[in-house]
């Protein structure tokens, strides 16, 4: 997978989509934790999309913006490359940890919540209460992000985090994606689970740096 940081943002594809967490309407609101110490933790990903049993999932782009485009076969067959954050976040209604699937213009969100909230602390030890402002199918809505509580909570008080390449984005080889256009399906049978969604808990290993 390209894996991409701030500075190189505007080298890749576009924005779109939804992820895990998601809030369903209009003023719908969720209290979470970003689960990030800073921006410095903060990546994108470049994706493709393509549709496996009805279903739509994301396969690693493994081009980096340096390379020729036939350096990735999905490219080369002209799909579509996303540029995604996929953020992780710590639903507290829920107790569960998820991922909220971003375009690359929520790099600019993530970097004003650390320049005012991770200067002296992890953003983690904030609470923060996601607004959505629109109507379902509203291809206009925004999201309100609000600092709501503080406190000593870091990362390793924190669920582990799941993996995202291999699990919510499959992991696929060259020889994968070439297989995949000329059959419309992977050799392995798709083989790859969704991620998987781990409740807090104090028998989950804790994420260690």
């Amino acid at each position: 997978m390209a894996r991409f940081s701030a500075d190189e943002v505007d080298n890749y594809g576009g924005s779109g989509g939804h992820g895990f967490f998601s809030l369903k309407d209009d003023r719908d609101t969720a209290k979470v934790r970003f689960m990030y110490d800073g921006f410095a933790d903060v990546q994108g990903d470049s994706v493709h999309a393509i549709e496996i049993d009805g279903k739509k999932r994301y396969v690693n782009c493994i081009r980096n913006y340096k390379d020729p485009v036939d350096a990735c076969p999905f490219c080369a067959a002209k799909m579509p490359q996303y540029a995604k954050l996929f953020v992780p976040i710590y639903d507290i209604a829920e107790d569960t940890v998820k991922i909220w699937e971003r375009g690359k213009k929520f790099f600019g969100e993530m970097s004003s919540l650390c320049t005012h909230y991770a200067s002296s602390e992890p953003l983690c030890s904030h609470v923060f209460e996601i607004e959505r402002i629109g109507k379902k199918g509203d291809q206009a809505t925004q999201y309100k992000i609000y600092d709501v509580d503080k406190d000593n909570t870091t990362l390793d008080d924190l669920p582990e985090l799941p993996e995202i390449l291999g699990g919510f984005v499959l992991d696929k080889t060259a020889e994968d994606m070439e297989y995949f256009l000329k059959n419309g399906r992977f050799a392995d049978g798709n083989s790859d689970a969704p991620i998987e969604r781990r409740p807090a808990s104090n028998d989950i290993p804790r994420r260690r740096f």
